[in-house]
This record gives structure tokens, C-alpha cells and sequence, in this order.
């Protein structure tokens, strides 16, 4: 190992820092990231004291008898050295030594926990993930207190490494999910891992599809539960969520409060759901039966619900509706929050009175896309974002070409497609698809929880 090399990897680095006691032994670390009081503390000051003691006598043996340090490895190799520095520790060296030790003296900034914000719930824990791995697994870690509990770190990356930790219940995993999970998250190849997204595009697989074939949550108790199901909960560093795989179709539909309130435990489900479908189905309805079926109904009925003169055909409005009200939603989530209330307010006068005053719109077709968008907050936010919003699009024009058949088929269609998807292995309508109606205690409705949680989950793998 050459010193030289070393200081070299660093030399336009001005927050590198390289400081020599009594020219025989010498510090180097980025004081960015380590604590420097630590530092002079727990390093610096009993070299200092070892240094006036015995001169002749420093060895390495003798210095990790007095750091004060849980954390430290010896090291040789420049690859080893670099990284350790850049994890934020202190690298030791001794003038005429090989090799070296890296002590563990990181400084890494970040917020406390905090309540939840997009899966709030109105009876259960508050607390949700940071964006710090170490803190989401040490959160995991206190609710979960068992040695059955195996967590893998690993950094990957090429260019900038990030740390990713596969966490599951030894006694309790899906095998087969496992070793998928960790094969395709093995197979990335990046230069640089920032957003979690490309951890969770590798765990669904190929190809590409619209369903979201994983999760993520930010709350504590719906992760430690899916965790005790057996599944494996992923974590990237810097991601303040958690990615749960396999995950099916009707996990999207349960909600915190399902297992924390006693109210709604058999209709809450089969609500979302039912608004999940009506979200997807109802501007296709409306724009199929004023196109194919308006000429049935009598004048009034016409004028009342259909266009009656507006500029805008019925289709082209529902279609422009839907996507005024996805560009308000997007301006509303990424909006500084002291504009938001007068982006609503404006969004409300153009979209709605001067369109319909001015003839530009039907305030049914109005109502009809408002109705379809309030109706999927109930799921978008759990995901399947994408799912809703394709779906939507492609029953309007299906209705609007072809009619109810257009739509019948292609419900169909979709129906087979979700059917054939897999989660890591796992079929994504299952309990369904296969018909397993011993899993149905946790789907449509939720189940007696003592009996849920004395029973084992198994998943009904598949090879891909």
C-alpha cells in the first residue's frame, strides 16, 4: 500500500484532510462526514498520550488498546482504504507499516422519525421511515426481537455505492421469493443508485408492465406485518419507504386502520374496490351510453345529463377533463404549499363555472371526471398509479369506438393479462387466480386477528 496512492485518490478533494502526530503516525478523513470531536477525543488525544509515554513502542497493537472505538479493521489494500474513508471512517497509518487501521468515525446527517405523511392512519403508530438505512433497520429491529431476523447489507454501484439491505424472517420467508429477490437485485448493473425506483424496477422484472408488481410503505406496523407474512422488505439508503416483494393485486386495497380499528372490517375492502372500479369504468360508461344509447332517452333526460350544445364533443371533453384534473393532482403534490390554495381556487373557476358558462363543457361530464378522480385516491396513493390511469384511457376510447362489446372485451382482456403476471413467482390475482379459499380471510374482508397471526401465509409459487 503506498501513502502517495492514497493521497492521490483525494488530491482535489479540499474537505480531505491529513493530519501527522509526531511524524510517525498519520490520519487521513474526509471531516465532512466524520465526527471530528470524536475524532480528537476517542483517536487523536491517546496516540497523543501513548506518543509522550513510549516513543519507540507504537504499534498497532497498542493503539487498538486505547481507541475508544466499537467499530475498526485492519487494512492493506487502496480499494478497502478509499471506501472506508469515504463511509466515513478514520485511517490510521504507521510510518514503515504495510498496512493500516480504519476506525468507525461517521457524522451522517439526518431528521429524526417523524408521523407519517401519505399512509396515515387514525389509530395506529405514527412513526415512519427516515431516509437513513441504519435507522429504518433499527426501527425494524425494535418491534421485531428475535435472532430470526436476517438482515443483508450490501453496496452496489460502480460509480457512487449505496447500500441496499434485504431484511426477511429465516423462519417464516418465501424461499423461492428470496432467491429471486436477491438474483435480480445481484444482476443490476449501475453506475450509481440515488432513487429506489431502479431497485424496484429490477424486482419486477421483464417486461415491462403498467401493475405495480411491488410496494412500498412508509408506516412501521404495515412493514413488520408484511414481514411476518413472509415476504422480504427492502431498503435503499436514502429512500425514507420500504419495498415489500412479492406483493399481489389486493394487498393495494387494505389499509393500516383494517387491523387497528374494529369498524369496517368487512366492508372497507370491497368499498375500495368498488371505487376502484367505478374510477376506472365511469367515463367510459358515460361517454359509451351518450354516443350509442343518447338518441333512447327523451329530450329532457338528453339535455340534462348529455351535451346539449357545448363546443366540445362529449368524448374529447371527458378525455381533456381527465387530463386538467392529472396536471392539477401533479401541481397540487409538487406546489410550494403557500400557492396551493390559490392554484385550487383558480383551477376551480376556469375548470368549472367559466367552462360551463361559457358552453365549453357539460357540467355532468363535469361531475362524471371529478367523481372518477376522488374515487381513486383510494388507491393511487398505495400505488397502481399507472394501472389506474392506462385503464381509464383505454375503456374511454374503447367505449367510444366500439361500445359496451368494446368494453366487455377488453375488461376481459385485462382480466387474463393481470391474471398471467407474477410477483418474483408469485400469481398476482392469487387468491383468485389460483382459487385458494383459504386465503380469504385477509383479502375481501379481514379476518379474526389471532387467527391471522397463529397462521402461516404461503404464497403459491409458480416458475416464470
Amino acid at each position: 500500500m503506498s501513502l502517495l496512492e492514497l493521497e492521490e485518490k483525494f488530491n482535489l478533494t479540499t474537505d480531505f484532510k491529513k493530519r501527522i502526530l509526531n511524524n510517525k503516525i498519520t490520519l487521513y478523513y474526509l471531516e465532512t462526514i466524520v465526527n471530528v470531536c470524536e475524532v480528537e477525543t476517542h483517536i487523536i488525544d491517546p496516540i497523543q498520550e501513548i506518543i509522550q509515554e513510549r516513543k519507540s513502542l507504537i504499534t498497532f497493537e497498542r493503539i487498538e488498546t486505547i481507541i475508544s472505538s466499537l467499530s475498526y479493521r485492519e487494512s492493506i489494500s487502496i480499494e478497502e482504504i478509499v471506501a472506508g474513508i469515504i463511509e466515513g471512517n478514520t485511517f490510521i497509518s504507521i510510518e514503515g507499516k504495510s498496512n493500516g487501521l480504519l476506525v468507525s468515525t461517521p457524522n451522517w446527517l439526518e431528521r429524526s422519525v417523524e408521523a407519517v405523511n401519505g399512509e396515515r392512519s387514525l389509530k395506529g403508530p405514527i412513526i415512519g421511515f427516515t431516509e437513513k438505512i441504519n435507522s429504518n433497520i433499527n426501527i425494524i429491529r425494535s418491534i421485531v426481537k428475535t435472532h430470526n431476523l436476517i438482515v443483508e447489507k450490501t453496496p452496489y454501484g460502480n460509480s457512487s455505492s449505496t447500500d441496499i439491505a434485504i431484511m426477511y424472517m429465516r423462519d417464516l420467508v418465501n424461499n423461492q421469493a428470496l432467491e429471486k429477490v436477491k438474483e435480480r437485485i445481484a444482476k443490476m448493473r449501475v453506475n450509481y443508485v440515488i432513487e429506489a425506483r431502479i431497485v424496484e424496477d429490477a424486482l419486477e422484472g421483464k417486461p415491462k408492465t403498467f401493475a405495480d408488481l411491488v410496494m412500498t410503505k412508509e408506516r412501521v406496523d404495515t412493514t413488520t406485518s408484511s414481514l411476518l407474512e413472509g415476504r422480504v422488505i427492502i431498503f435503499v439508503d436514502g429512500a425514507p419507504y420500504a419495498i415489500i416483494a412479492p406483493t399481489l393485486f389486493f394487498d393495494f386495497f387494505q389499509a393500516a386502520d383494517d387491523y387497528h380499528m374494529k369498524a369496517g372490517r368487512f366492508i372497507n375492502r370491497l368499498i375500495r374496490i368498488l371505487s376502484f372500479l367505478i374510477s376506472i369504468f365511469i367515463p367510459a360508461v358515460y361517454v359509451t351510453v351518450e354516443k350509442h344509447m343518447g338518441k333512447t332517452f327523451s329530450e329532457t333526460t338528453q339535455k340534462i345529463l348529455f351535451n346539449k350544445g357545448e363546443i366540445i364533443p362529449t368524448f374529447w371533453e371527458i378525455a381533456i377533463l381527465l387530463i386538467l384534473f392529472r396536471i392539477l393532482v401533479d401541481i397540487g403534490v409538487r406546489a410550494p404549499r403557500g400557492v396551493i390554495i390559490l392554484i385550487a381556487t383558480i383551477a376551480t373557476i376556469v375548470i368549472g363555472q367559466t367552462s360551463v358558462t361559457a358552453k365549453l363543457i357539460h357540467p355532468t361530464g363535469l361531475v362524471v371526471v371529478g367523481l372518477s378522480v376522488f374515487l381513486s385516491f383510494l388507491i393511487i396513493y398505495r400505488g397502481q398509479t399507472g394501472l389506474v390511469f392506462n385503464l381509464r384511457y383505454a375503456f374511454l376510447i374503447a367505449g367510444n369506438y366500439f361500445g359496451f362489446s368494446g368494453i366487455t372485451i377488453l375488461a376481459t382482456i385485462t382480466l387474463i393479462y393481470l391474471a398471467q403476471l407474477k410477483s418474483l413467482g408469485v400469481p398476482y390475482l392469487s387468491p383468485f387466480f389460483p382459487f385458494r379459499p383459504t386465503e380469504f380471510r385477509d383479502v375481501l374482508i379481514r379476518g379474526d386477528l389471532r387467527e391471522l397471526h397463529n397462521r402461516k401465509h404461503i404464497f403459491p409459487n409458480e416458475s416464470e
